[in-house]
This record gives C-alpha cells, structure tokens and sequence, in this order.
C-alpha cells in the first residue's frame, strides 16, 4: 500500500541530505535489544537500548544514494521504500504495522 500525502517539512537536520527516510510504528515501539531493527541493514543510531521510548528512527542519505531502495525491518516486517530526493522536497516513510 501506498499513501502519498504531506509530511512534516525538511528542518534543519536534514540540511544538506540528498534523501530523508522516517521508519516509523505508529502502534508501538523500537525495543532494542528486544526487537530487530534495521534500517539500510544497520541498527539505527538514534533508537536508544533497553526501555522502549522510540517509535521513529530517520536515515538521511547523500545526494548521490537519492532514488535507490532502501530497507526497513522491524521483527518479521520487512518494507522497502524508495529514497526520495529531497531535492524535490520530498521525504520517504517506511510505517511498519505491528
């Protein structure tokens, strides 16, 4: 399924990204060591270990990795989004369901 709607606008972080992409649970959260999280097969930096406070994780990529596939994996849920440029002010998410 795909939705395209408006997202939150680029901020500061994202300043000099080639590509944004948010992996998000909505339903919960990233419980690490407890759960597999990976996001472009690494752990995302920025969910913390041990209680789990974090319900979003965001990779930001260089200009020439724009367009490519990028994985998120969250336990047995696996979501490939496509990393959008945001050059044309555009962001990717990857919201897992469970």
């Amino acid at each position: 399924m795909v939705h395209l709607r408006a997202a939150r606008p680029l901020g500061p972080a994202d300043a000099g990204a080639g590509a944004v992409i948010i992996m998000s649970r909505p339903r919960g959260y990233f419980g690490l060591p407890r759960d597999v999280v990976l996001l472009d097969g690494k752990e995302p930096p920025d969910v913390k270990p041990g209680v789990p406070t974090d319900s979003a994780s965001t990779l930001r990529l260089p200009a020439a990795e724009a367009g490519r596939p990028v994985v998120a994996l969250f336990n047995q849920e696996r979501i490939v989004v496509r990393a959008w440029p945001t050059s044309e002010s555009r962001i990717a998410i990857a919201e897992l369901s469970y």
